[in-house]
C-alpha cells in the first residue's frame, strides 16, 4: 500500500482540497475530532508552509488524499517556543491501518525535529480512540494530562495531551 504514495507538504494552492478532505473527516467522524464544521467552514485553515507550521498530505500516485497532518510550533510566547504541535491528524478510514498514519507522523517529527529550537512535540487525542493513542505511544508520545468533557459531539468526550521529547 505504501509503495504508491507519497508524503508532500502542501502549499498555499492546496487548500481548497485540503479542507474539502478534512471537513468529510470532520463529518465522518465527529467523536473523535474535535473540530465541528462550522469552525472551518467561514474560516478554512491554511496550507501555506511557514517556518513554524506546515502541513502535509499522503497522496496516492493517482491523485487520492488519504491522510493529513500538521505540525506547528507554538507561537505567542517565548517561553513555549520549544514545543511543536501536531494538529489535525487525520487518515480516511478506508485507508487506517495501513501505516499512512505513521508515515504521516514521522514525517511531521521530523519536520519538528529542524525547527531551531524545538525540543518537544505534543498533541491531543480523544480518550477513546485506542487506535491513536497507541499509534502516538508506539513512536514515544506519553499522556500528561487528560481533560474531561473536552469536547461535545454532542456527547461530553474526554481528551489526552500527550508529548514526546525530540532533543
Amino acid at each position: 500500500m505504501l509503495d504508491d504514495l507519497s508524503i508532500r507538504a502542501l502549499t498555499e494552492a492546496d487548500g481548497p482540497s485540503y479542507n474539502a478532505f478534512f471537513a468529510r473527516g470532520v463529518q465522518a467522524h465527529p467523536n473523535t475530532l474535535r473540530i465541528a464544521p462550522e469552525d472551518f467552514a467561514a474560516v478554512p485553515f491554511s496550507t501555506t508552509p511557514t517556518n513554524d507550521a506546515v502541513t502535509f498530505a499522503a497522496v496516492r500516485d493517482d491523485g487520492t488524499w488519504l491522510g493529513v497532518v500538521t505540525v506547528e510550533r507554538e507561537g505567542g510566547r517565548a517561553k513555549r517556543r520549544h514545543i511543536a504541535w501536531i494538529l489535525r491528524m487525520y487518515v480516511a478510514a478506508e485507508h487506517m491501518g495501513k501505516g499512512i498514519g505513521r508515515a504521516l507522523l514521522r514525517t511531521a517529527l521530523e519536520r519538528a525535529a529542524v525547527m531551531p529550537g524545538v525540543a518537544k512535540v505534543n498533541l491531543t487525542v480523544a480518550a477513546h480512540n485506542d487506535s491513536a493513542i497507541a499509534l502516538y505511544t508506539s513512536e514515544g508520545f506519553e499522556p500528561f494530562a487528560r481533560e474531561e468533557d473536552a469536547f461535545r459531539d454532542p456527547h461530553p468526550r474526554a481528551e489526552l495531551s500527550m508529548s514526546a521529547r525530540i532533543r
